[in-house]
């Protein structure tokens, strides 16, 4: 079921903000690394934002043209269903490099549906 137009926007900002809260302090991949709640946090945050995604349409998906939608979807998959074979580089790549300007894109999507 898709979800309406950007009804879960304001849970797809959440998710971005929690993961930036879990980030807060990590300054590299050995600190993210050695933080086993850092690890779990972000993991939890990428699985939540890919999980809402899903339900983009493609009117949604197609104001963002990047990789970025189907990284996290196959994330959300990937975390989902095989977390214990979880790469810890990569997940750290997606929290770093995909979602903050993903996070700016929402928040502008944000502003647009409240003019």
């Amino acid at each position: 079921m898709k979800y309406s137009g950007w009804g879960y926007i304001d849970h797809m900002l959440l998710a971005c903000e929690e993961l930036e809260t879990c980030l807060s302090g990590i300054k590299t991949f050995e600190d993210f690394d050695s933080s086993i709640v850092a690890k779990r946090a972000v993991v939890m945050c990428l699985l939540d934002l890919g999980e809402l995604i899903t339900g983009l349409g493609e009117a949604e998906i197609s104001l963002y043209p990047s990789e970025s939608w189907s990284r996290l979807v196959g994330f959300r998959n990937r975390a989902a269903h095989g977390y214990f074979t979880m790469d810890y580089e990569i997940v750290y790549a997606l929290a770093i490099n995909r979602v903050p300007p993903l996070y700016e894109f929402l928040k502008i999507q944000k502003a647009k549906m409240q003019d």
